[in-house]
């Protein structure tokens, strides 16, 4: 499906430069679908409040949140597809705050699966299981990439493989997903792109719940830029 024009401009600002970016219309319609619970998060002294919806990502630019997207997506589906072409799904973030963890041309994987068979995902081999969208509090809207990308034949890769595309990577807990070469790992596959979709995010009441009650951050840093505490950076942390 094709982009508004306040949708695709808002995604070409975010977007360019980067190479391995798709342009045009591609020959396959991708959606990824979420069903989002309702839930509330109480942190940073009130509650988040979060309303059930179902959200198809089917085009560029879908607006989502973390927390409705925290899990597992309930479909992905692929139309148009030849018969008999395998696929990979590659989901990535560009916008991460470190440059030691991803940039713009290296962005952080959140979901790796090859050999999909029969237009079915859930015939491929997740390599990197999905992820969900943890934007870090002041760090502004992210980009999450989905690229659908036609094999020219089946992969014989682990996860043990993909280091291979990180060799700038030094964080051990995130080894094989950071700084990831995404355009080496096409070439080096024979990966061609057929179908593509984004979704953006920014923090929520979700993201700050999570960073107090799990990553163990500080309040006062887990709530910067909510009223009664301190405003976000005027410059990228």
């Amino acid at each position: 499906m094709l982009p508004t024009l306040a949708t695709f401009t808002t995604l070409f600002v975010l977007s360019h430069g980067q190479s391995w970016v798709p342009s045009g219309d591609l020959p396959v319609d991708f959606t990824v679908t979420f069903s989002a619970p309702a839930m509330v998060y109480n942190v940073c002294n009130q509650d988040f409040t979060q309303s059930a919806r179902t959200i198809s990502v089917d085009t560029r630019g879908v607006a989502v949140t973390p927390g409705e997207t925290a899990n597992d997506p309930t479909a992905m589906t692929i139309t148009g597809a030849a018969a008999g072409d395998m696929h990979t799904i590659l989901m990535v973030d560009p916008d991460v705050p470190s440059a030691a963890v991803g940039t713009k041309e290296k962005p952080l994987v959140h979901m790796i699966i090859t050999n999909i068979a029969n237009a079915d995902p859930t015939t491929g081999t997740a390599l990197v299981p999905y992820r969900g969208p943890m934007p870090s509090p002041c760090s502004g809207d992210h980009v999450y990439h989905y690229l659908l990308l036609k094999q020219a034949a089946a992969l014989n890769l682990t996860f043990g493989d993909l280091p291979d595309y990180t060799p700038d990577c030094t964080n051990h807990d995130l080894a094989g997903r950071c700084l990831f070469e995404v355009a080496n790992f096409m070439s080096s596959n024979q990966l061609t792109p057929v179908g593509y979709v984004t979704m953006v995010a920014a923090t929520d009441g979700y993201v700050r719940y999570e960073y107090v009650n799990t990553r163990g951050t500080s309040e006062a840093e887990a709530c910067k830029g909510l009223a009664g505490y301190d405003p976000c950076p005027t410059s990228p942390p």
